[in-house]
């Protein structure tokens, strides 16, 4: 499936239009300041998820306007765009070793004390963005894993971007302080979306493991039974959520457009309706569903 300019474009009206009833609404002020923060949450909802697909490479047809939004659009979600695609594409190249992949090899349960997993299991039953946040900035900002992951170049460039954006975003702190706290709860209404989202992919299911130099990477064949579909309305995915719960068809065509991801034929042998998979994982133990699994597929 090729590339559109003007495909892309088109998808790119509900992220407008949600910034357009923000700015309009918080501009009213008074009751309408929290259809303003609803409003704001979903275009960041949206960001996060353009911020993949520029990543890709494989929304616009056109190169230059991938870099260009997904600089952007990285801005609003505190993910530095030239360290997202360096440790995406490892994502993708790793994906089913849980401690080789640089976005999962943190979620190993040794790892944490009893502590730090009653906190876990509070932030998932009140739905506190916890792993979001750590996801974004112990990541993407974390200079120790970006240094273990990346060449010596790729390291010195992505630190290059973590001082241009904490720059950036003091100086916003700065000169905004004011309009910051005002919308911080679209940000973290955002956030807590995103959580869900972006947990819904490859959380609690049974992964390879082993570091011993000699791991080859999986197919992307491979690596849909290592992925997670969420069943949405066909419009709200095609246009709001641009087919990013579609993550069995995405591993298995990471290259391909998510305007068509649809209508690629993939396996998909782990998917689930939203409504009812969210009320099952959220009876669970935040720590259990997201750092164990079971060999048995979900098996919740």
């Amino acid at each position: 499936m090729k590339k559109s300019n003007l495909t892309a474009l088109i998808h790119l009206t509900t992220p407008v239009t949600f910034l357009g009833v923000y700015l309009f609404t918080y501009s009213l002020g008074g009751l309408y300041y929290f259809a303003s923060q609803i409003s704001l949450a979903l275009f960041l909802c949206q960001c996060f998820i353009l911020l993949h697909e520029f990543g890709h490479d494989s929304f616009f047809k056109t190169p230059v306007l991938n870099k260009f939004f997904g600089y952007i659009v990285s801005l609003l979600v505190f993910i530095p765009f030239y360290n997202w695609e360096k440790v995406h594409s490892l994502h993708h190249k790793w994906t089913g070793w849980r401690d080789i992949d640089p976005t999962t090899e943190n979620t190993r349960a040794h790892l944490y004390s009893s502590q730090q997993q009653n906190i876990i299991n509070f932030c998932w039953n009140y739905f506190i963005p916890l792993f979001t946040l750590g996801y974004r900035f112990g990541i993407y900002w974390h200079r120790q894993k970006l240094q273990k992951h990346l060449s010596p170049k790729q390291f010195k460039k992505a630190q290059v971007h973590i001082f241009v954006y904490a720059l950036f975003y003091l100086s916003i702190l700065i000169f905004f302080y004011d309009f910051i706290l005002l919308n911080l709860v679209g940000l973290l209404l955002s956030f807590a979306f995103t959580d869900i989202i972006t947990l819904s992919q490859h959380a609690h299911i049974e992964m390879n493991s082993g570091n011993t130099g000699l791991e080859k990477p999986l197919k992307p064949i491979q690596q849909a039974k290592l992925s997670r579909s969420l069943v949405f309305p066909k419009f709200f995915a095609q246009y709001f959520l641009l087919n990013i719960n579609l993550h069995e068809a995405h591993h298995q065509y990471p290259g391909v457009p998510c305007y068509h991801l649809a209508s690629m034929k993939s396996v998909s042998s782990n998917s689930y309706p939203f409504l009812p998979w969210l009320k099952t994982v959220k009876k669970m133990k935040g720590f259990d569903f997201i750092f164990k699994s079971s060999a048995t597929r979900d098996n919740f």
